[in-house]
């Protein structure tokens, strides 16, 4: 694929990348289904709360889903390196958060759950308009392995303050907190980090720095839910590395044997946006578990 067809690629309206074409017609693509079921979570929330559903209480950093408790992973390491202790209730919804991840694919909260990920998209169209049109150059590219170390210096900034400092920061919490309880003041955030990923460096928030999804990320290489490509289908023409945000986690796809292969990178999240524009069908979920039973 050359640069052209690359840009051209890249820089579809986001309109046109909601549906796919496959051999039963037209179908919605998957990044319109995670679109759908980021909107839906966030509304379930609002609902709750401003309604009084009682369905599911609270917002992603610390919930309640029919009075099972659900904690983010990160939260709770927080909480430790901040207290020395974690509560029972925090301990119970952390393992069951954790379980249902090992289930359904580690990092797939970020494109599947995560509104900041739904937003970060958007601006990664964005950017790519930008790009095509000449107002912009391709821009910085932070390595991934950074989240790794800012993952530890907020572990390690809460272990001397005693506070969790993440959570000032965290544009999950941000958004929930701001649609549910209000004080939109504090969106401002969210609004520079995004601004950030339009006009410096693709998604840089998600690939390289937000520690929730890093923490998510050590599940993959041990969850069910993968990814998996047939490599005899796939005619190496390297579309699914041009939509990809974390092109490298596809390295496998392109080796020399012929094997299918699973996606094992901790970067992955399960977004699809490979098998979106993968003309040969090449790529698809895949439960590891019919492997073992």
């Amino acid at each position: 694929m050359d640069k052209r067809q690359r840009n051209a690629t890249q820089a579809a309206p986001l309109r046109k990348t909601f549906i796919r074409d496959t051999v039963r017609g037209r179908r919605l693509s998957l990044r319109a289904w995670r679109f759908l079921t980021t909107i839906g979570c966030l509304l379930l929330f609002v609902f709750s709360y401003w309604i009084d559903l009682q369905l599911l209480e609270g917002t992603l950093v610390g919930s309640r889903f029919i009075g099972l408790h659900l904690i983010d992973p990160f939260v709770t390491l927080q909480v430790f390196f901040s207290h020395h202790a974690i509560p029972v209730n925090m301990a119970i919804g952390t393992v069951t958060v954790l379980v249902a991840y090992l289930a359904l694919g580690g990092r797939s909260f970020c494109a599947w759950v995560c509104p900041y990920g739904t937003l970060s998209e958007i601006g990664e169209s964005l950017r790519f308009r930008l790009i095509e049109k000449g107002i912009l150059k391709k821009g910085v590219r932070l390595p991934g392995s950074v989240k790794y170390f800012v993952w530890a210096a907020f572990l390690l900034a809460c272990f001397l303050t005693g506070i969790l400092v993440f959570e000032i920061f965290n544009v999950v919490g941000i958004v929930y907190r701001a649609l549910l309880y209000g004080g939109l003041l504090s969106l401002t955030v969210v609004l520079l980090i995004l601004l950030v990923e339009i006009f410096v460096s693709r998604r840089v928030w998600c690939r390289s720095i937000c520690p929730v999804g890093a923490t998510y990320g050590l599940l993959n290489p041990v969850s069910l839910l993968k990814i998996k490509a047939d490599k005899a289908r796939c005619n190496k023409c390297g579309v699914c590395t041009v939509v990809c945000h974390v092109p490298e986690a596809l390295a496998p796809v392109f080796g020399k044997d012929e094997k299918a292969v699973y996606i094992m990178s901790t970067d992955c999240t399960l977004c699809g946006r490979c098998m979106d524009v993968c003309g040969e069908d090449a790529l698809a979920f895949s439960n590891r578990l019919k492997n073992i039973v």
